[in-house]
């Protein structure tokens, strides 16, 4: 048997187990592993020399296909670099499969070349890590490689999805002799998936604490799952409020949008009933309202065992699939209304959170309307610009704020993304591209300047989808700084926390071969909008440039200025 067959039979597991893209970093330890990828017919491959930006590439492509994406590595520091995405990934259960190559255990810490601990390198931010053995001669680790290949394959898809490490020592010689071709013989696990289900008894209860309790209020956060008929239906039929951040992706009718605007306002909104779904919340007033306004029974949905509660209220953790959990409950309550009858009564507490969401559109609408050009009106435009078509992908820090903020102006819903798993700033346009890779619909990075030059290796891959359109908010530095109350108070603000920066992003566009837009003000906004959305099928680039102490000083009046 050739040294590098059982290499290429873990290549051959992810062809069978549906794995359709890889992501390689070129190395020479690692050589083995790409060209199984490279000559694996079902499975194409992308090079990228710069691992970080792999990595959240390789994120992108996952987090829009939900489907799991191999990455490969040398061994050494470039093993590192992939941490981030890594911990994005966890965070946001993302199907991620991470393949390090590495040396023979005898030669770590006999300063080796591009040798480091790697064993469990990633700690906690992988579902499970995996060590290969290191000879391949005797049977039995011929079948633990195909074991261990299988398991960790199945582990990225199994609920929670997530990364998985698989870490490879490799001994020379790294590379096929010139013609060989390696035909492995694999053995294929096949995983039947296991279903979640409510017993009739836990139902009755539920719908016991449902009929007791008059204010009810589902609240959605990060969240690709499609909810929208079941959430519709419970609008309409039980006369539910349904809060959702932009990152929720859901779209109905008489949802509440604008709650960031007045819930530290409101000392009696709390309700008895709260359900909630999905990931974290971008509302800190929502989290702060829960807390301290908390419901006599909250109901958390999610599919697997980990009780995660930031509002510190969770009264029954419910281990279900949201969707069949929200179709099974507007099921139960359409049969009882259609055996009992119809009892519908006007609902005052629905009421009064319409009331409160129509009085803060009605204020974001004038204060848009008489704002001068900055951060916030240029976000205001772009999000009435997007369509259905679309994908927006939100940046870190300030851009997530704002689209959140101002999600109900829009005109049209579409799909929104955000790497809220860490919430960090780097990786953001490597994400965007790999999401773009993966959807024929045009996707929108709207990032800000720090985050854009953090990440600006991403443009230097070869080939940038042409269905990709950044939008960088260039204020000359992290304005979240002066927005917060805690630095903005500090002498050292400028000095130590803003990181103040002069470039432009038109070298990069243009070294790139992407199309470079600006725009200073809302005719050249409108303008290039128009153009980068309608117009140019190209790959753009458009920078906003605005000033940064004014778009804080803008953002703190929105804040405050709404009365009730």
């Amino acid at each position: 048997m050739p040294l590098i067959e059982p290499l290429y039979k873990i290549v051959e597991l992810c062809a069978l187990h549906g794995i359709k893209e890889a992501i390689i970093c070129p190395g020479s330890r690692s050589a083995a592993l790409t060209l199984a990828f490279a000559r694996n017919a079902k499975i194409k491959t992308s090079v990228i020399a710069d691992e970080r930006s792999a990595a959240f590439i390789a994120l992108g492509m996952a987090m829009q296909s939900a489907e799991t994406v191999a990455l490969v590595c040398t061994s050494g520091s470039a093993a590192l670099n992939f941490a981030p995405a890594v911990a994005e990934a966890y965070f946001q259960e993302i199907p991620l499969l991470i393949l390090t190559a590495d040396r023979p255990p005898e030669w770590i810490h006999q300063y080796d070349g591009q040798t480091i601990f790697q064993t469990e390198i990633y700690g906690k931010h992988v579902k499970k890590s995996f060590n290969m053995p290191v000879d391949y001669n005797h049977k039995d680790a011929q079948w633990q490689i195909d074991r261990i290949s299988n398991e960790a394959i199945n582990c990225t898809q199994s609920v929670p999805k997530g990364p998985v490490h698989i870490n490879i020592p490799i001994r020379e010689p790294f590379y096929p002799e010139t013609n060989e071709r390696v035909f492995p013989n694999v053995s294929n696990v096949n995983f039947l998936k296991k279903h979640a289900h409510i017993e009739t008894n836990d139902w009755s209860d539920l719908l016991e604490i449902w009929d007791k309790s008059e204010r009810k209020l589902i609240a959605i956060g990060q969240n690709a799952v499609d909810l929208n008929d079941e959430l519709s239906g419970l609008m309409e039929e039980e006369n539910v409020v349904v809060l959702a951040d932009i990152i929720s992706n859901v779209c109905v009718d008489g949802k509440i949008t604008s709650h960031d605007l007045f819930l530290n306002k409101i000392e009696d909104l709390a309700p008895d009933l709260l359900i909630t779904s999905g990931k974290s919340f971008i509302s800190k007033s929502f989290k702060q309202f829960i807390r301290s306004q908390k419901p006599t029974n909250h109901w958390h949905i999610q599919e697997h065992p980990d009780l995660i509660d930031p509002t510190q209220s969770i009264t029954h953790k419910i281990e279900a699939d949201p969707k069949y959990f929200f179709k099974e409950l507007l099921e139960s309550l359409e049969a009882r209304k259609l055996k009992n009858g119809d009892d519908d009564e006007e609902n005052d507490y629905l009421l009064e959170w319409i009331d409160l969401e129509e009085a803060s559109l009605r204020y974001l609408n004038k204060f848009l309307n008489n704002v001068d050009f900055g951060e916030l009106k240029a976000t205001s435009m772009l999000l009435e610009s997007i369509s259905s078509e679309n994908i927006l992908h939100l940046g870190n820090s300030m851009p997530v704020r704002y689209a959140n903020i101002m999600g109900g102006i829009s005109k049209e819903e579409f799909e929104v993304s955000s790497n809220r798993g860490t919430s960090g700033i780097d990786g953001i346009v490597s994400t965007a591209i790999g999401q773009a890779m993966k959807t024929d619909k045009m996707v929108i990075c709207l990032v800000g300047d720090v985050s854009f030059f953090y990440d600006s290796n991403a443009l230097f891959f070869g080939d940038i989808p042409h269905n990709l359109r950044i939008v960088m908010i260039n204020n000359g530095g992290g304005n979240i700084f002066r927005i917060i109350d805690g630095p903005s108070k500090q002498e050292e603000l400028e000095s130590h926390f803003v990181t103040n920066q002069t470039r432009n992003g038109e070298s990069l566009a243009n070294e790139s071969g992407i199309r470079y837009l600006k725009a200073t003000n809302m005719i050249e906004m409108a303008s290039a909008l128009e153009i980068i959305i309608k117009g140019d099928p190209r790959a753009a680039l458009l920078e906003v440039i605005t000033d940064g102490e004014a778009d804080a000083e803008i953002f703190k009046a929105l804040k405050t200025g709404f009365i009730l």
